[in-house]
């Protein structure tokens, strides 16, 4: 009864010293996984009718209690700025500015609000419930599970933040389905195409600087913002939809159910595309963010910490340890210089780590020679940082030939759907380059997985059977 009293929203009269108090939220955050949807004011007056236009995220004014976190993370940490405080009937409550549905406003679903939101008015827009149904369907089930999340998922059961649960991971998903693969195959695919269509563009005298494409935050702000730049964004799906396009059309897609985890809420979004489909078909069924998948494990009475190690599926089981330094800020583009290099020069890159593009600053840049050419390579780290390296780019003052865009702080490892009030950006993302140190590939191009697609496949990077599957269009918001 105390711990209820503790937890339940705190009287109009106390709110401010009280959301002061539990900054932290973590008793509100336990309050909500033992309470759940109980965690309402009775006493509003404010619509409690939710606002789910977003495919990212969803908003119930009636649990807001005000506090106002989410708001000063849109503004200050985001810069995207589409929520205020508002007082209504003597309540005190977050909504976007106008009144607008988020799906009428410049979000762009990076979910950050839902990081800091203490009682889930602000949450990822949840696929359990879809989950759990297919699971019980017949179909079969196939998992993917973003390079970041097997060094966060832990967090969720008491282990490191940064600690390697990937065999976990992959015991826990084959509890629950028939197969299951890393993402960072999809990132290493993505490197082969990104790579190839930067190598053209450079050949030919393409437009340049060219702009990664596999963060759906940064590519929903891109076409809200700067429909101008399109041409200068890689034509790459995200690993996300590579891999699902593969999973769908290599393997088939008669009855298979197909769903990511990922540490974003944006995915949900991405998934839910229409260039996203092909064959008729969505090639990413459902996207569950980490807390999601945890909750779901939960649900069935899985503890991913008691678990030992299993093997990933054959097929795309073999990844680089570049693929998996795709979910820390700077990544990316790390990994996409170790395969560049060697395949322009046809020499061994014997130095792959590139620490000048690793930590938290806003942007980041380093340079390198390959051949008669500098390549110069900049990264923006948070969404925040991006506008004046993209004005640059807008006002054709751009140094640079390469810019890699992540929405959220830190990357990947940063993201949306990341463990609520727990984990270090720093600690995860050393999780990341220690795995990737530990791997015997270290550059996507040398993945054998990786090559036998190809020849089998995919024919060649940037083919016509690539592009079909693999590459995207963008579209002015």
């Amino acid at each position: 009864f105390f711990f209820f009293l503790m937890i339940r929203r705190p009287p109009r009269s106390t709110l401010f010293p009280y959301t002061t108090l539990f900054r932290s939220a973590s008793l509100w955050a336990f309050g909500k996984n033992v309470f759940g949807d109980t965690l309402v004011d009775t006493e509003s007056t404010v619509s409690t009718v939710a606002d789910t236009s977003s495919n990212a995220i969803i908003r119930d004014i009636s649990k807001c209690i005000g506090c106002g976190q989410c708001v000063d993370v849109c503004k200050n940490t985001q810069a995207i700025n589409i929520l205020e405080l508002k007082t209504e009937n003597g309540k005190t409550y977050s909504d976007t500015i106008g009144g607008y549905d988020l799906s009428q406003t410049k979000c762009i679903g990076c979910g950050q609000c839902s990081k800091v939101c203490p009682t889930g008015a602000i949450a990822e827009n949840d696929a359990l419930q879809k989950v759990t149904t297919a699971l019980n369907s017949g179909k079969t089930i196939v998992w993917q599970f973003a390079p970041s999340s097997q060094n966060i998922l832990g967090e969720e059961f008491g282990l490191l933040s940064g600690e390697n649960v990937s065999g976990k991971i992959a015991t826990s998903a084959k509890m629950l389905g028939d197969y299951v693969f890393r993402t960072d195959f999809g990132a290493d695919i993505t490197i082969m195409e990104e790579v190839t269509e930067l190598i053209t563009r450079i050949k030919t005298g393409g437009v340049l600087p060219m702009i990664t494409s596999c963060c759906p935050g940064w590519i929903n702000y891109a076409e809200l913002n700067y429909p101008s730049l399109f041409d200068n964004i890689s034509s790459c799906k995200s690993p996300q939809q590579m891999l699902g396009a593969l999973i769908k059309n290599y393997l088939g897609k008669d009855n298979i159910y197909h769903i990511a985890v990922m540490p974003c809420t944006a995915k949900k979004h991405e998934a839910l595309r229409p260039e996203m489909y092909t064959e008729g078909g969505r090639d990413v069924d459902a996207v569950l963010t980490v807390r999601e998948y945890a909750k779901l494990l939960r649900s069935k009475g899985i503890n991913l910490a008691k678990l030992q190690d299993s093997e990933y599926d054959s097929l795309f089981g073999n990844t680089s340890g570049a693929g998996r330094i795709f979910g820390a800020s700077g990544g990316v583009t790390e990994a996409a210089i170790r395969s560049m290099y060697e395949l322009m020069t046809g020499e061994i890159l014997t130095d792959v780590e590139f620490k000048q593009l690793r930590g938290s600053d806003g942007i980041k840049h380093t340079e390198i020679k390959i051949k008669d050419q500098t390549i110069k390579a900049c990264v923006v780290n948070g969404i925040k940082n991006a506008e004046k390296v993209l004005d640059e780019v807008k006002n054709g003052t751009s140094p640079y030939t390469f810019i890699e865009i992540m929405a959220c702080p830190g990357g990947c490892v940063g993201g949306g759907g990341t463990p609520l009030y727990s984990g270090n950006t720093t600690l995860r993302s050393k999780g990341l380059y220690e795995s990737d140190r530990s791997n015997k590939i270290r550059k996507c191009h040398e993945n054998s997985s990786l090559k036998a697609i190809y020849e089998k496949y995919l024919t060649l990077p940037c083919s016509n059977t690539a592009h079909k599957y693999l590459h995207t269009y963008y579209t002015k918001r």
